[in-house]
């Protein structure tokens, strides 16, 4: 119930009818909003007394303004609420594009396989992968690279609102100074301007020198500027500690063929992305 609330809710920004009647998708947003106050707000006193809980929900709780207030109830469960599409719904469709490309370039997958085994020493004595040590997360190099290109390839956030902080001139047109401006980022990692092949999928596009080379703006899965996602190390570090555990263990294969892909609010396969997991 609370995935299918939260997913209402999401769904909902980018509804086209905007008023919450009964049976539209803002409806839905609207209930599902509803359901995750009651679920969230009751529990907020109780993460406030009990210090023994440190998970992220319960710091939220306990954490305190200059002034040495806490943070009211409606701006705790908004910041969690966002937390739950800005940290795990976007690394979720991440790690499915991710997984979709490595099935789809085999060539590629079993690079990232053997990066994994010689840093983390391949399977232990039980036949299962050994976990990745902190220390190691640095050392996937290539399989960084190929998150960063998966991330060019299908960005988790389509769009990236910004206001115009003075007036300037685009394409012929005159943008005043203060006017919401929206960046399409997947034509941006699209763009033939700065990308040679851009349908491809080619993670040596992320070495050093190709960074380098390249415009500072033509990659902006995370946005960029002062409001570059605070978010991009925790997504690198959960990439790597799933692919560790992954790719020792299966060959993944595509079961039916490229998915249709819905691109709003974030991407994702419409049948889910059918995959074959292969014991190796």
């Amino acid at each position: 119930k609370i995935n299918q609330a939260f997913t209402d809710m999401v769904q909902a920004s980018v509804t086209p009818v905007r008023s919450p009647l009964p049976f539209t998708q803002m409806g839905k947003g609207v209930a599902g909003r509803q359901y995750l106050i009651d679920y969230f707000g009751p529990q907020i006193e109780e993460r406030r007394r009990n210090e023994n809980r440190q998970d992220m929900f319960s710091q939220f709780c306990r954490a305190k303004r200059e002034d040495g207030e806490y943070m009211s109830d409606g701006e705790l469960i908004d910041h969690i609420n966002f937390l739950m599409m800005a940290a795990h719904d976007t690394i979720t469709s991440s790690v499915t594009s991710m997984v979709w490309l490595l099935a789809k370039n085999p060539e590629w997958q079993e690079k990232l396989r053997q990066e994994v085994e010689a840093v983390t020493g391949g399977t232990g004595t039980d036949g299962r992968p050994r976990d990745l040590a902190y220390e190691d997360l640095g050392k996937l190099e290539l399989t960084e690279m190929a998150f960063k290109e998966a991330l060019r390839f299908v960005p988790p956030v389509p769009s990236m609102p910004r206001r115009a902080l003075r007036e300037f001139k685009y394409g012929g047109y005159r943008i005043p100074s203060g006017t919401p401006v929206g960046i399409n980022i997947h034509w941006t990692h699209h763009s033939e301007e700065y990308w040679d092949e851009p349908e491809k999928f080619d993670p040596l596009r992320f070495t050093p020198d190709q960074v380098k080379a390249r415009h500072k703006y033509a990659w902006v899965p995370f946005g960029g500027g002062a409001h570059m996602c605070l978010g991009l190390h925790f997504a690198y570090m959960q990439v790597k500690i799933l692919m560790a555990q992954l790719l020792p263990r299966y060959r993944v294969e595509l079961a039916d063929g490229d998915p249709e892909w819905q691109a709003w609010p974030i991407p994702k396969p419409k049948d889910g992305l059918k995959i074959r997991l292969i014991a190796l």
